[in-house]
């Protein structure tokens, strides 16, 4: 199967994933579990660190690029409802939600999990959505420049880059050895 056919099939069974009613429950629960897992934060004055985007990944690596798209929009529109400290919404801050777990489902669904996928895949979505996005929305949202923000986002997003990675591919691979991964995509 060339690349194209492979691609093609992969946001089409993603596609499909986004029509059965167990997958919207997963969704549903995995939502519920990200909103309560991401209230958990350490907080520094420099950074914050959840384990909300581990969630993200899971998702994307069970349900693929398409339904990951849909659970990134439904999932940052509703955390914004729940947990509004009073600022306003803003929809770049959905569109990164929405890119990231959409890249996750390109990178992880229907493939081997490997450290060298889970790397690669969470550098892609800390250059673009965090460092690249997530600071030019900030700049936006702020009035300061892009370069004031820059530095201290990249170096906060490159050290948590390693551990995401290294703890979304213990807990995935884990899930994967028992059974669950596979439980959850047959059910």
């Amino acid at each position: 199967m060339g690349k194209t056919n492979f691609y093609a099939s992969l946001f089409r069974d993603s596609k499909k994933e986004l029509g059965k009613t167990r997958t919207l429950i997963l969704l549903a629960m995995f939502m519920a579990l990200s909103i309560i897992i991401s209230s958990f934060r350490i907080r520094t004055p420099f950074f914050s660190v959840s384990m909300g985007p581990l969630i993200k990944m899971y998702v994307g690596l069970l349900f693929g690029p398409v339904t990951g798209a849909a659970y990134g929009v439904t999932l940052d529109i509703l955390q914004f409802f729940i947990s509004n400290t009073g600022d306003a919404f803003f929809p770049g801050y959905t569109l990164t939600e929405t890119l990231g777990v959409f890249l996750y489902g390109l990178f992880f669904y229907k493939r081997p999990l490997s450290l060298s996928r889970v790397l690669v895949a969470k550098l892609v979505v800390v250059v673009i959505c965090n460092i690249l996005l997530g600071t030019l929305w900030i700049s936006i949202m702020s009035g300061k420049a892009f370069l004031f923000y820059l530095p201290v986002r990249a170096g906060k997003n490159m050290i948590q880059w390693v551990v995401d990675s290294l703890v979304f591919f213990v807990i995935a691979r884990s899930l994967e050895r028992s059974g669950v991964t596979r439980m959850i995509r047959r059910s």
